[in-house]
């Protein structure tokens, strides 16, 4: 199965829809900060530049699926994502960029939803959420949402 990259969906407070081009600024803004970036598995700012080239590999990519996330007021607080989507199993990402929406559940909220994006329109039986051991907001997160720890991986980076 797969989705549209515009595939959109709700949950009791948040609007998810597929990012687009015009996204860009608040993306970029959001991969930017420092505090944002410190979680990410490759912990670095990006450039609107690098961000529209990715997006544009990004709408051939079937193996993938991103959305913007909306609180109820129609404005944008982050994203979320499902990537390395197999046969039986996917990826899940997320952030809430902008800092005056942390601390209100929204991420549980949007984990909670798009799992089940995940496992009732794409079929999957597994979704891996990678988390850095630092980042215990969202260890709580997935823990909140019935993931389960089931390895740790180790990672050495050249110096």
């Amino acid at each position: 199965m797969s989705l549209a990259k515009d595939y959109c969906f709700t949950s009791e407070r948040l609007r998810f829809r597929g990012i687009e081009v015009h996204d860009a600024e608040d993306i970029v803004r959001w991969r930017s900060n420092p505090e944002n970036y410190k979680n990410f598995l490759d912990p670095r700012p990006i450039t609107l530049e690098s961000h529209l080239a990715w997006f544009e590999r990004y709408l051939g990519d079937s193996t993938r699926y991103d959305f913007l996330i909306e609180n109820n007021e129609g404005f944008p607080i982050g994203t979320c994502g499902l990537s390395a989507i197999a046969e039986n199993s996917c990826e899940i990402s997320y952030m809430i960029g902008d800092a005056s929406a942390r601390g209100k559940g929204y991420a549980t909220e949007a984990v909670m939803a798009l799992s089940e994006v995940a496992f009732r329109e794409l079929g999957v039986q597994f979704i891996e959420a990678r988390i850095l051991p630092h980042n215990d907001a969202s260890t709580r997160v997935v823990t909140k949402c019935g993931y389960d720890e089931v390895e740790r991986v180790y990672k050495l980076s050249k110096q």
